[in-house]
């Protein structure tokens, strides 16, 4: 399927603080499994975790989810064929097995699905329920902004455009137990991509019952995870999970329920960690050099990009090239990662992420082999203001410039409001900082100026480059230039029998797209938290989901 995604980073985030990463591996929250074990048997009486989230949740919607505030909510309650483990590798959740190639292009599989599989009211979950899933994400009255993503399970496409039946979608349930998929092309990253919250099961009865109010409150929601949402009214800035009596894997869940409570000011988040109505913390700027020697101090990597989104499709000031250059050019990334995050970040030096990819001939970083494409030189971005300037016929241009309102996203927003306007006299920056909610959805409109936005690419470095393929659901610029799209699709189809030109287009692909200034790459970091020391068997990921507490428990 290619792994083309995905999802649009909630600045700042979901469970945590997401910035974004350099570097690979993975690890449980600071045990190793002999501790792990020993702890697990030293379990305290009450199981019940506090936890934090930094922004509201915009939907429980499997298939409809396009965020990583959605995402990483729907995996505590719901699970799919396979799941990324601690050392970011797909593992069978609900699939009995890896995939089977039936045929030799390794376009056809067979997967076996667990026996007895049950959802949280008891109604049995088969092979079915994926077919039903997968048919409506690209049904094209459903408007799920993902399903471009997964476009190379067969007839995905034309489905979606309205030109075939969901009946001939690439996904046959053989039997309750027994999937067959069909692709398009072959996929080096089938089962990470198979593990995609997009391509969850859900409850045909259920769904159809609820109409368009699915997923919309937790008495709108249905469970097949570990655990069911309970208490979330679909605005609310608190909800629940029960554990689910009905889950697979019960026997190693040993939380008893998971309180939920949206904190988007740090210190207050500090403040409730140190009273102990919480058991975790997010931490930004000078936070982490106050806690960083504490026991329960912890630094997740992850793979997540940081950019400054342009509206050129409603700004005509912004069609100008040349200012957008300039406006990139203005932007001291060095001294945003270490003195306005001073997270461990790293400065952008593209759009793709370093650690994410490796050339298949020498193992060369993807990051180091392109070179710094986003370099700071305030003189140059003088120059091209005033070329701008002449082309436009103006010597004053202002922006607004979105941001979600926690207190990371504000200080990153004033921070660039001050190198712009320092840097490029005439230019005005107007910050609004609304609920991540909001402000995804105005960038939906496609109707904004200047927005802090972000991607959480998959395994595939093509995810972060397909942001900007002209009818891409999250192509917030509307950026559409056929030569781009050419190299895009050549990417995700025919490169994928040559890993060698692939490597090469992926090149040739960010080049292009950061020579005309499509988006300013700022920065990808690391997520530091506080965590109570008594809670153990928390996994982290580089790629995905960057926290799982699904299997974490309190020790005595």
């Amino acid at each position: 399927m290619g792994k083309i995604k995905r999802k649009v980073m909630m600045l700042v985030g979901a469970l945590f603080v997401v910035s974004s990463l350099v570097g690979c591996g993975a690890n449980t929250s600071g045990d190793d499994a002999s501790s792990n074990k020993k702890s697990a048997s030293n379990l305290a009486d009450k199981q019940v975790l506090n936890w934090i989230a930094t922004v509201e949740l915009p939907t429980a919607d499997s298939v409809k989810e396009y965020d990583t505030a959605s995402s990483e909510q729907i995996d505590i309650f719901a699970e799919g064929l396979y799941k990324i483990n601690g050392e970011n590798e797909p593992v069978p959740a609900i699939a009995d097995g890896r995939p089977k190639a039936t045929n030799d292009k390794k376009t056809e599989y067979t997967i076996n699905i667990k026996k007895g599989l049950k959802w949280s009211n008891g109604d049995p979950l088969t092979a079915k329920d994926f077919v039903f899933a997968w048919q409506r994400l690209f049904d094209p009255k459903t408007a799920a902004q993902n399903a471009s993503t997964y476009f190379n399970i067969k007839n995905a496409q034309a489905i979606n455009e309205g030109k075939k039946d969901k009946s001939e979608l690439g996904i046959k349930a053989l039997s309750d137990t027994k999937l067959q998929v069909n692709l398009e092309y072959p996929d080096a990253y089938f089962e990470e991509t198979l593990s995609d919250e997009n391509l969850f099961p859900q409850n045909e009865k259920f769904v159809t019952a609820k109409g368009d109010k699915y997923g919309s409150s937790s008495e709108n929601t249905l469970s097949n995870g570990p655990f069911v949402l309970t208490d979330w009214d679909g605005t609310g800035l608190t909800w629940k999970y029960k554990k689910n009596k009905n889950y697979w894997d019960k026997k190693n869940i040993k939380l008893d329920q998971i309180n939920v409570q949206v904190v988007k000011e740090t210190a207050t988040g500090i403040n409730l960690y140190q009273d102990g109505t919480v058991d975790a913390a997010a931490l930004s700027g000078d936070f982490i050099k106050q806690y960083k020697d504490d026991p329960g101090y912890k630094k997740v990597l992850a793979l997540r990009a940081t950019n400054l989104e342009l509206g050129t499709s409603s700004n005509k000031d912004l069609q100008n090239e040349n200012l957008r250059k300039a406006l990139s050019l203005s932007i001291d990334r060095n001294e945003l990662v270490n003195n306005v995050l001073a997270d461990g970040s790293r400065a952008a030096t593209g759009a793709i992420p370093k650690g994410i990819a490796k050339s298949p001939k020498d193992g060369t970083d993807f990051a180091d082999a392109a070179g710094n494409l986003v370099q700071h030189d305030s003189a140059k971005a003088k120059q091209l203001w005033n070329k701008a300037k002449k082309e436009l016929g103006k010597n004053k241009v202002s922006f607004t410039l979105l941001t979600t309102d926690d207190d990371v996203s504000k200080d990153v927003g004033e921070y660039l409001q001050s190198q712009i306007e320092t840097a490029l006299p005439g230019v005005k920056i107007n910050l609004s900082n609304v609920p991540a909610k909001v402000r995804f959805q105005k960038m939906m409109s496609y109707k904004f100026d200047l927005a802090l936005g972000g991607w959480t690419g998959d395994f595939d470095p093509v995810s972060y480059l397909n942001q900007f393929y002209s009818t891409f659901e999250h192509n917030h610029a509307k950026f559409n230039d056929p030569k781009y799209d050419q190299l895009i699709d050549k990417i995700k189809t025919k490169d994928l029998t040559d890993l060698n030109h692939r490597w090469e287009d992926l090149l040739t692909a960010q080049k292009y797209l950061l020579d005309k200034q499509v988006v300013i790459p700022l920065d990808q970091g690391a997520e530091n938290y506080l965590v109570n020391t008594k809670v153990k068997g928390i996994v982290t990921h580089n790629l995905g989901a960057p926290l799982d507490i699904t299997r974490a428990y309190f020790v005595k």
